[in-house]
């Protein structure tokens, strides 16, 4: 996904043109003709590990009664007090249209706000539902729909919680782009609802303070050995609240997997990941390293 020439200028132009790719492009694929060479089984399987790669509430088009557990550890800097945090849950289709899932966060923290105690626990909860369906007049195509719910839970150190329930409704579109190269392109437009709890929290740098539209537009490809992803996100909250920001992130990532061929239900992968943020707290630059873990019901 070419995104480095994009220009962003005004405050509305980029989320003007995720709900474009995300409608339009819905409305496109009832007049668009099957692209040749789609009956690959290798692009069809490999849209359908999108939704378990990349945090986007893909469509996912598994059978009904097919399921996936997954854990993702991160690894902090020790010497910062920053153990260990668990991110796990799972999927389940529970018809052929509708999914559902649910996940908690885990944690080891040296608790800097607290005589640098160690502490343990859970510090988030969340689940969701969505319905997905495939585009039969373009081979490959599928919409979605769903909404997501998450909230703090136990007494965690402030530094992993906002403090706030978030409720997510959102409309997801994904569709090859150039089949020969396993290239698939995707969208999602939301709506992020805050509602507070009674615990404490802080929000992070460049993290918007209320209900916010939310957008994402991306691509990724397959090669041989590892699959990469760019994605292009953004929350505005001008609409629906009185502050009138916005934060913009670019990036990068690249999924390896580990122990290839030899774990046909296991999936264990790296994930490198950057990204560049411009939002109210200025401009940010990052980079990550992490595991993926899967289980799944099928190859």
């Amino acid at each position: 996904m070419p995104l480095s020439r994009i220009r962003l200028s005004g405050k509305f132009k980029p989320l003007h043109a995720a709900a474009a790719l995300c409608f339009i492009s819905a409305l496109r694929a009832q007049t668009d003709q099957p692209a040749p060479g789609l009956e690959s089984a290798t692009l069809f399987r490999f849209m359908n590990t999108l939704p378990e790669l990349l945090n986007q509430d893909l469509p996912f088009l598994a059978p009904g009664g097919a399921y996936w557990f997954y854990g993702q550890p991160h690894f902090g800097n020790p010497f910062q007090g920053k153990y260990f945090r668990l991110d796990a849950g799972g999927w389940v289709k529970v018809t052929d249209a509708l999914e559902f899932n649910a996940g908690a966060q885990s944690y080891i923290w040296r608790d800097q706000g607290d005589n640098n105690l160690t502490r343990y626990g859970f510090y988030g909860m969340n689940s969701g539902l969505k319905y997905s369906r495939s585009l039969t007049s373009v081979a490959g195509s599928a919409i979605g729909v769903g909404v997501n719910y998450s909230t703090p839970v136990g007494s965690p150190p402030l530094s992993l919680t906002d403090g706030w329930r978030h409720t997510d409704p959102y409309v997801t579109y994904s569709r090859p782009l150039i089949p020969s190269l396993v290239l698939v392109g995707y969208s999602t437009l939301g709506v992020d609802l805050l509602n507070g709890s009674s615990l404490p929290g802080q929000f992070g740098v460049n993290v918007l303070h209320s209900n916010s539209i939310t957008f994402s537009v991306g691509a990724s490809r397959q090669w041989p050995r590892f699959t990469g992803s760019l994605t292009l996100s953004g929350a505005t909250n001008e609409l629906v609240s009185h502050e009138g920001r916005q934060v913009f992130t670019l990036g990068p990532q690249v999924f390896i997997p580990v122990f290839r061929g030899r774990l046909p239900r296991w999936h264990l992968r790296v994930v490198l990941g950057a990204h560049a943020t411009d939002g109210p707290d200025g401009r940010q630059f990052g980079a990550s390293a992490n595991l993926n873990v899967n289980f799944k019901s099928k190859p």
